[in-house]
């Protein structure tokens, strides 16, 4: 009889250790997520569009940081790269949430369209961060640049250089893309409250040679124009100007290492904001943060560059701006593409370097 009674206790405290174990993992109150058999947490980047030079830095910079302290021996890092279309971020976002992945980071193709995979993840506990082209929602974290304050700086200058009531053209962006429309409407009240005259709308999709076709149509129609606000880059417009036969004319316009080499050559009337690809870095961090138990605030803002030449430092657009110089923040046998600085000045957490970071397009 014992012997039967001690079989039993010993089935009990089997079954005890069971029930404890399997509580432990799934139904635990910390805030904090327990990591793979590695130690390390599994996190991926849903990444919708590779079409231009910055997203190929971007996610060049998540790879790098990966493999760097305090990251290296804490997280396994995926990149998903998939079609640019809603459907397509969406199927990748559910295979993700299929494999356990303990959070996934998040550049949307759409605000509105990925909410419901977003949605399935967080039910299955697996932390969002959505970065640079961002979803809002219950439980989605957000990193993003401070677009709105760096446009009403662009558009300020562009009033300054132009003056009240000039010509100018405006580029849209990408068609139904959050960041495009915010940047859009942001300008459109400043040139609105200066009587600015907006003879030409055209989309750049963020990419160089779709905005010199635009602006070619745009520069033909206005051969009177008095200046360019692009959501492209400087070269851009530099080249769309040169090919129209046209003198060059202000402009406002993103960061690469070309369009800062062009703008310090030629003089250039220009302001030029800088949309760090490093944020991507910025909304890892946010996630391992998350994933250790710490306080994360739902929404950060990145504080945007602004570049000008010599010439132009002192004017006054709300905003710090950074005179450009060469060996500095641009290079002469630097890669075109080059978005520097990759991070802002106020991250800590760990530094990019040029070299590092600059076979992004292999």
């Amino acid at each position: 009889m014992k012997k039967i009674v001690s079989v039993l206790i010993s089935v009990v405290m089997c079954i005890g250790l069971l029930v404890g174990c399997g509580s432990s993992n799934g139904g635990s109150s910390d805030s904090s997520k327990s990591s793979d058999s590695k130690g390390k947490y599994k996190i991926a980047v849903s990444n919708a569009y590779m079409g231009n030079d910055w997203r190929q830095l971007m996610i060049k910079c998540l790879e790098v940081a990966a493999t760097k302290e305090p990251y290296k021996n804490k997280v396994d890092l995926k990149v998903v790269n998939s079609e640019n279309s809603a459907e397509a971020q969406a199927s990748a976002i559910d295979a993700l949430v299929e494999q356990r992945y303990d959070a996934i980071l998040i550049d949307a193709s759409s605000s509105a369209a990925l909410l419901p995979a977003i949605n399935r993840a967080i039910a299955q506990g697996i932390t969002i961060v959505t970065f640079d082209s961002v979803v809002d929602g219950e439980g989605i974290y957000t990193v993003q640049t401070d677009f709105e304050t760096m446009v009403e700086a662009w558009a300020k200058y562009l009033v300054t250089k132009c003056g009240t009531g000039a010509k100018i053209a405006v580029d849209t962006g990408m068609p139904g893309s959050t960041n495009g429309n915010t940047i859009y409407e942001a300008a459109m009240k400043v040139f609105k409250e200066n009587n600015m005259n907006i003879v030409a709308e055209y989309a750049s999709e963020y990419a160089d040679g779709v905005c010199q076709e635009q602006l070619a149509s745009v520069l033909a129609a206005n051969p009177d124009l008095d200046g360019i606000f692009c959501q492209a880059y400087v070269e851009s417009c530099y080249t769309a100007l040169k090919q129209a036969g046209m003198d060059l004319i202000p402009c406002a316009a993103f960061d690469t290492n070309l369009g800062m080499e062009t703008a310090l050559n030629n003089d250039m009337d220009v302001i030029i904001g800088n949309n760090c690809p490093g944020i991507g870095v910025i909304a890892l961090d946010n996630a391992v943060k998350i994933l250790d138990g710490e306080k994360v605030e739902q929404d950060t803002f990145v504080t945007s560059g602004l570049f000008v030449n010599d010439k132009d430092k002192n004017i006054d657009v709300g905003l710090p701006i950074t005179v450009i110089e060469e060996g500095v923040n641009c290079w002469e046998n630097q890669v075109d593409g080059l978005d520097w600085p990759v991070l802002p000045d106020d991250f800590k957490t760990l530094t990019l370097t040029v070299e590092e970071i600059s076979d992004f397009s292999k």
